[in-house]
């Protein structure tokens, strides 16, 4: 290894450099690493030594200048593409899109420090973005720059060095008891009725309902399998795909009242199929619209905010109903594991972390149960 420290350049303090072989290019030809700009030489020799670390434990990458937004488009396009689901791509797409490129994308990868990506996160907040959004945009920057790093793009992952975005919780939007049996009332004759059954009683999402269909239903044994969500692919057409994770595929027990809504959709569905012939177009859909085919997603929101409107209901989105039918188990003494593994849930961190405004009220039904307990405990033993 060759080596040269410092070399001055010019009278001026700020001119030691440094020089070290890092070996030979395909012609056999001998290549250095040149490193000029230092202000003292103790500084040069600090550089030289932590290069000469790299080189002999086979760390050094010899600097690339791609750019960031060559390198990440080309990375969600070869890569992510073909792993994640088709509406996390878009989402992840329009994020780099709209923010990633237009203030870091002219950046060589080499040259991206943690402190630009932190002050671009500061940036951001300062512009109005919540904190859980820069948090997709730091997911993305994490995973591009972690590859970008394993294919020896870039000697260092500068992403670990970044603070991740603070997340405010928001307390979710939900019904009490009174309003969601007031609102199925309301809409106990409309022809989406079968899908508000499904959201409040089974908490299941928006596209797993419209994606529901007659092979997944077992009505004897009272269960539902959650199998597959209906989505938009990148053209805006619907599509079916697999549920959100691994987890999501699920079973639901289904309480006397749900089996019997189902059995009076599936008659109204019937009928349909005689009346129309061959202009029913069977996709064997639980939810879909007059002519049996799928629904688009966003007919169930209009649907919805015309009977908030119309009744004066409190104004929620149709995910809204998942949270009513978890908050409303929790607050009836449910055990939270059962209601995680309705919701599809990972974990029970996940549901108790999410309705964590249920909490002081189990808190004091547990208490209550307690002086109960040993209220009962304390009688027999006095008699």
């Amino acid at each position: 290894m060759l080596l040269r420290l410092p070399v001055p350049l010019d009278p001026s303090p700020a001119c030691q450099a440094i020089s070290v072989d890092i070996g030979k290019d395909h012609t056999g030809k001998r290549k250095q690493k040149f490193k000029g700009g230092f202000k003292t030489k103790k500084e040069a020799e600090k550089a030289c030594a932590e290069l000469i670390t790299q080189i002999e434990n086979e760390q050094y990458i010899e600097p690339s200048k791609i750019r960031l937004k060559d390198f990440i488009l080309e990375f969600m396009e070869e890569h992510e593409k073909q792993t994640i689901r088709p509406t996390t791509y878009r989402t992840q797409i329009n994020i780099i899109r709209k923010h990633i490129i237009p203030n870091l994308g002219h950046y060589e990868l080499q040259k991206l420090t943690s402190m630009i990506i932190q002050k671009f996160y500061n940036q951001k907040a300062k512009e109005g973005y919540s904190g859980s959004y820069i948090k997709h945009m730091h997911a993305i920057l994490c995973k591009t720059l972690r590859t970008a790093h394993e294919w020896e793009v870039v000697n260092k992952n500068v992403t670990t060095l970044v603070r991740s975005p603070r997340i405010e919780r928001k307390e979710v939007q939900t019904w009490t008891i009174d309003e969601a049996k007031r609102f199925l009332s309301v809409v106990q004759n409309r022809r989406l009725y079968i899908a508000y059954v499904l959201a409040i009683f089974t908490g299941m999402r928006k596209g797993e309902i419209l994606g529901l269909q007659w092979k997944d239903i077992d009505l004897e044994t009272k269960r539902i399998s959650v199998r597959r969500t209906l989505i938009k692919d990148d053209n805006g057409k619907l599509t079916f795909d697999d549920t959100k994770t691994f987890g999501s595929k699920r079973l639901i027990s289904l309480s006397d009242f749900v089996v019997s809504s189902l059995k009076k959709r599936k008659a109204q569905l019937n009928e349909m199929k005689s009346r129309l012939g061959k202009g029913f177009q069977d996709f064997d859909l639980v939810v879909c619209n007059n002519v049996g085919t799928p629904l688009d997603l966003g007919d169930l929101n209009r649907d919805l905010n015309y009977v908030i409107e119309k009744y004066d209901f409190p104004k929620i989105k149709f995910h809204a109903l998942r949270h009513t039918h978890a908050t409303l188990l929790l607050l009836l003494g449910e055990n939270p594991k059962v209601v995680a593994e309705r919701l599809g849930h990972s974990s029970i961190s996940i549901t108790m972390d999410t309705y964590s405004h249920v909490t002081p009220t189990m808190q004091q039904q547990a208490a209550d149960k307690l002086d109960q307990a040993i209220n009962l405990v304390n009688t027999k033993q006095s008699l």
